[in-house]
């Protein structure tokens, strides 16, 4: 299915259009200024659909790929407004087609501003209305990289090894090389490292990108901006990401290896967009080789690269879409179970207190229940709640994307459910923590411990990637090191 994210995407170069023909601008520009209302009244414009299926464009009273002439011919600068800025259509052209898709929510009637450059350094300003049709939900990749809020924040993965350097191009299975780095060669680690590698900037002056507390920043209306660990801007470009197949990777090298392909207008928009050892080269095409809710690893190789001959990579890490992480993108949602991999308990008690690490362990944890068979010596805890099924390790919750909980136990019936979501949160010994909010008793086995069957709705997130969740609850007040409840779910 093709699929085209650029917020503002000048098609004029589109080799073929099934419903119409392309356009090419055949005439001269005249030399001759024209007033802006002889300019806006020899606009024409004609609106189409795309279809993703067939690859056709068909006529459409709201297309999004809009065809335009001036006459006399003029080349002009196509752009709308959004937030106050101009986002660029088309340019130097004087006929073509242009995609407009504005975000979500907004005005199906958008103004369309048509600029000519004029020899003197002056310009003249048309405009036309447009209704076109806007999009209620995002494409999968897009809400990925963005998030469904919109713009979706994400730094180096400066933990457990390199995040930007080289490795012998298509080495296997790409999950071995997401997961393990095989076959990378070498890579910066640091801050400090940095600054013994300022020779593949070329001669980009540009900086601020080679701290580890960089930060880039993808919006939904197909804008990539990189900023320092201050918040100032680096640079900006525009995107779009096209192919993408997550289950069915494009081939090369005989390697099944991309997900898809992150599209760069002009380079650069990312953090250190350079290609090593090639003088400073920014790539417009990156392979995306693993995109999800927190995780974004890319690679770069000259066409024609061979098997184990010299690639680029860059890897990303989000923590700013904890909604993503937790119900992933597709309506249906994402299945959550208790945790019995990591080798502890996944319920139970521990010491309240601000710090630590729940990443592989349950920080501070005093007792917890291991099995199914646990659970039945455990019963008090429920109170005289009468609902059951979820005391087994098979049973499941489902997180949806619009906000909705239900739990099931081993066999699939429902138990219980409910609504959910992500709260900016509290501050524990001044550590803040986002809280996952739900309706009462609407996840697996949601008592306090020792509370008689209290069911919380609110619970600090301890511990969240894409894989595993870590809650923890104490009541308000509890002191330090006094006792909390705490819950572990891996995705099903």
């Amino acid at each position: 299915m093709k699929k085209i994210y650029y917020s503002a995407i000048a098609l004029a170069t589109v080799a073929t259009l099934t419903a119409c023909d392309p356009c090419v601008d055949e005439k001269s520009w005249s030399g001759e200024v024209v007033s802006k209302e002889t300019l806006e009244k020899g606009i024409t414009l004609e609106q189409f659909a795309f279809n993703d299926e067939t690859g056709e464009y068909t006529p459409a009273s709201d297309g999004n790929f809009i065809k335009f002439a001036t006459n006399p011919s003029k080349v002009v600068e196509i752009y709308y407004i959004v937030d106050g800025s101009e986002m660029t259509l088309s340019t130097a052209k004087a006929n073509g087609m242009f995609e407009l898709s504005p975000a979500r929510g907004s005005n199906p009637t958008q103004t369309v501003y048509f600029r000519t450059k004029e020899f003197d350094g002056s310009s003249v300003t048309a405009q036309k209305d447009v209704t076109v049709k806007v999009a209620t939900e995002l494409a999968k990749e897009m809400a990925i990289i963005c998030s469904n809020a919109g713009t979706k924040i994400w730094k180096w993965d400066a933990n457990g090894g390199a995040f930007w350097g080289n490795f012998g191009y298509t080495p296997g299975d790409p999950n071995g090389f997401a997961d393990n780095r095989d076959g990378q060669w070498w890579g910066i680690t640091s801050t400090a490292e940095f600054a013994d590698q300022q020779q593949h900037r070329g001669s980009d002056a540009v900086s601020g990108d080679d701290d580890t507390e960089a930060y880039m920043v993808f919006s939904e209306l197909g804008k990539v901006t990189s900023f320092d660990r201050n918040g100032n801007e680096i640079r900006s470009a525009k995107f779009q990401i096209t192919n993408y197949t997550p289950d069915n990777k494009h081939i090369f090298n005989d390697v099944a290896w991309s997900e898809g392909t992150l599209n760069i207008k002009g380079g650069g928009g990312i953090l250190w967009p350079y290609a090593i050892n090639t003088g400073g080269m920014q790539p417009e095409e990156l392979e995306i080789v693993r995109l999800t809710a927190n995780q974004l690893i890319l690679t770069y190789a000259a066409p024609g690269t061979g098997s184990w001959s010299e690639a680029t990579f860059w890897r990303f890490k989000s923590d700013s879409d904890q909604e993503g992480a937790i119900a992933g993108y597709d309506k249906t949602g994402a299945n959550w179970t208790w945790d019995t991999s990591f080798g502890g308990p996944f319920w139970g008690n521990a010491g309240y207190h601000a710090g630590g690490s729940w990443e592989n362990q349950n920080d501070g944890q005093w007792w917890g229940i291991t099995n199914t068979a646990e659970f039945a010596d455990q019963q008090q805890h429920r109170g005289g709640d009468k609902v059951t099924g979820d005391d087994d390790t098979n049973a499941y919750m489902t997180f949806t994307p619009d906000g909705q909980i239900k739990s099931f136990d081993a066999s699939g019936k429902e138990i219980r459910s409910g609504k959910w979501s992500v709260g900016k949160g509290v501050t524990v010994n001044g550590q803040v923590r986002n809280v996952l909010n739900t309706s009462a008793g609407s996840i697996l086995w949601p008592y306090a411990i020792n509370t008689g069957g209290a069911m919380p709705e609110q619970f600090e997130i301890m511990y969240l990637s894409g894989t595993q969740m870590a809650l923890q609850y104490a009541a308000e007040g509890t002191g330090d090191w006094s006792e909390s409840t705490y819950w572990r779910f891996i995705k099903k």
